[in-house]
């Protein structure tokens, strides 16, 4: 690994410790095996963990989308500091990467956070 990808993997771990683990965990080299496809992946992304650790992720994801994430290509800061192995062939699938992930957790936390939903995002 070289000294940039050092400095962005070390600066994503610390900033956003829990989205970099989020997407280091469910996007690497893996992801076919453990979860069977990219949309498995996404899927047990968004529905993994508390209601409290999709709320935190959310609140890391817009602090990024403010810093890193405000450039024509985030494709770099994936790779470099999250460490996907998803493909993104242009820079638009980097931000539809991100934008998907986003959308999904805050889907799943309103599920789970409307009235007459439990805490596992059932209705009662």
């Amino acid at each position: 690994m070289g000294r940039r990808q050092d400095e962005r993997r070390n600066i994503a771990e610390q900033r956003w410790p829990s989205l970099s683990n989020l997407l280091a965990c469910y996007f690497n080299e893996d992801l076919s095996i453990l979860y069977g496809s990219l949309e498995g992946a996404f899927e047990a992304a968004i529905k993994d963990g508390s209601l409290e650790h999709r709320r935190t992720i959310l609140k890391e994801w817009r602090d990024w989308n403010a810093s890193e994430g405000a450039v024509d290509d985030v494709r770099p800061s994936l790779y470099d500091g999250f460490a996907i192995a998803v493909r993104l062939e242009k820079p638009i699938d980097g931000r539809n990467f991100m934008n998907r992930l986003y959308d999904g957790l805050m889907e799943r936390v309103r599920k789970e956070t409307a009235p007459g939903s439990r805490r596992d995002g059932t209705s009662r």
